[in-house]
């Protein structure tokens, strides 16, 4: 078994519907990624996932407005920018489950033997959620 990590960062926004406080309002975050993802690495190249399609797949999200699909806002904002939808509020937590079913689906689709292991969605200094497999 081969563990990797990686860490990467996006800037985007986001607003939580169901939340009362501050965070209710539209406002952005400089996000931190860090994926951690086990497996066995490919016979030939040796590489259990490369780095850059991490980068990639997480890339959806940089200079985004990340909405809950059925907020109000998504009317708004769609005619100007088409916004990431989430099913439900986009916390740090649910955004790390979106990110770790993304890879998945895309290791899985691509017969790769690499699966997320942990995943750490910083918000902001010292905020973080973490999901694990």
């Amino acid at each position: 078994m081969t563990v990797i990590y990686k860490e990467t960062h996006f800037d985007a926004s986001h607003r939580l519907m169901h939340y009362e406080g501050k965070c209710s309002r539209l406002h952005g975050h400089r996000w931190s990624i860090e994926v951690w993802m086990e497996g066995t690495p490919a016979e030939q190249s040796k590489i259990l996932i490369d780095y850059n399609i991490i980068k990639n797949i997480i890339d959806i999200y940089d200079h985004q407005v990340i909405l809950n699909k059925d907020d109000p806002l998504v009317a708004a904002i769609a005619p100007f920018q088409t916004p990431v939808l989430t099913n439900g509020d986009p916390t740090s937590e649910l955004i790390a489950e979106d990110i770790k079913n993304r890879l998945n689906k895309f290791c899985e689709e691509q017969k790769m033997s690499a699966s997320v292991l942990k995943i750490r969605v910083w918000e902001s200094e010292g905020c973080y959620a973490e999901v694990t497999a």
